[in-house]
Formats: structure tokens, sequence, C-alpha cells
């Protein structure tokens, strides 16, 4: 008779101790830390271009349009070698041919487009100017200019090293205003950086005739940076 009661007082026992459990205070968090960026900057002078031409030829067939677009862009290729640029630095970005649309209700295919696109580096830079315009005398269109310097992973590698240091004075900086020292570094999480290219609105068409006039070049200035993400313990003064 008294077993019902008896089980119950144990279950309501054993349900007690477990939401005791259940809403004990968690074990303290862990030490305290700072993350910070740092960030390193240079201005450089470019000393390398890098420009892309492209050479499209509409024609009445498929077979017509690549063919043509074939031999104008060996000509560009065979004047850019000829004018000093090495083999290496040129090389094909882009292949395409593609059906020409008629407008109106009644579309049709009315010819063909082939299209060969060109990348060149150029070395030193007060060439490009002569380069572009001889391509352009061949038959490319000019596309976009960019500016790099040759020497990009030695001031990268100057420049990490300067990114970790700022992030570590930051850190420093940090710790003292919270009354703390600097502990440990945790962790560093670095962001990669790329070269400027500065594409044109209007590109410079391919000339029939005279050769064009080297269209002047600015190279100005072009800035290289680093940025790191980076964490430390704090301690106790």
């Amino acid at each position: 008779m008294n077993a019902v009661p008896a089980i119950a007082a144990a279950l309501l026992a054993g349900a007690s101790a477990a939401y005791a459990d259940d809403s004990a205070p968690t074990a303290a968090a862990g030490p305290p830390t700072v993350t910070v960026v740092g960030e390193a900057t240079e201005d450089a002078k470019p000393d390398i271009a890098s420009f892309t031409l492209s050479v499209e030829v509409e024609k009445p067939t498929a077979a017509d349009a690549a063919s043509e677009d074939a031999r104008r862009a060996q000509a560009v290729i065979a004047g850019l070698t000829a004018a000093g640029v090495a083999d290496k630095d040129i090389s094909t970005t882009g292949l395409s041919l593609n059906p020409v649309w008629s407008s109106g209700s009644n579309r049709n295919v009315s010819g063909y487009q082939a299209i060969n696109r060109l990348t060149v580096k150029a070395q030193p830079i007060d060439k490009v100017g002569t380069l572009i315009a001889a391509a352009v005398a061949a038959g490319a269109d000019y596309q976009s200019l960019g500016f790099d310097v040759s020497d990009r992973a030695a001031r990268e590698d100057a420049l990490r090293v300067k990114a970790v240091e700022n992030a570590a004075h930051r850190a420093e900086l940090y710790a003292r205003g919270a009354a703390m020292k600097l502990g440990p570094l945790r962790s560093i999480y670095a962001d990669a950086t790329t070269p400027i290219y500065r594409p044109l609105a209007e590109p410079m068409r391919a000339m029939a005739g005279a050769a064009p006039a080297p269209p002047p070049i600015a190279p100005g200035q072009i800035t290289l940076s680093e940025t790191v993400t980076a964490s430390w313990g704090l301690t106790a003064q």
C-alpha cells in the first residue's frame, strides 16, 4: 500500500537534484583577450605596366570572322615582339566567336563576330605609349592599363612585418588602458593585396591609315598595403 507514495517521493527527489545541477553557476570565462587590426602602407613608383588589347572582327560567316581575327591578332603579336616585347609577356586571355543578330521583329543571324583578347606586360613604362599606338595601328582596340612594381614581393614582406608591429603597438595601448599587461599572441589573420588596374571608359579603337600618336602615359604612384588582425591574451599587472 505504501509502495506508490515511496516511488513518487523518489522521483520528486531525483527531479529536484537534476534541477539543482542545471541551475548551478557555470565555470568562469577564460582569460581576457584583445583583438586589433594592424596596418602598414607604402607609396611606390611603378616600373611595370600591363595593358589589354582586343582584336574584333565581324564577317558574314563564322569561318571568315575567325580566320580574319586570327590574322589580325597575329599581326598585332608580331608587331609587339618586333618592338621588343618578350613572348612570355604576351598572353591570350580571351577568345570568342558569336553570332550577330539583326534587330527588329524578325531576328536572324546577320553575321559573326570573333574577338581575341591579349594582355601585354611592358617594362620600362616609357615604352607603353609607343607599344599601344603600334598595336592600334595593326588592328587592335586598346582596353585598359594597370601599373605594378617589379619588387612587389620584397616590399610586401617588409610591410607584413610592419603590420604585425603596428597591431602589437595598438594592442599594448589597449592593454594599458585596461590596466593590464599584454600576454601571449593568440592568432594572426592576414588580408591579401592585389595590383591596381585602371580601365578606360572609352577604349582606343583601331585606326586605318597612318599610325596614331602614342598616348601619354602618367603612371603616378601606387599604394601597397598589408593588413593583419591579431589577438593577444591579457594578464593582470
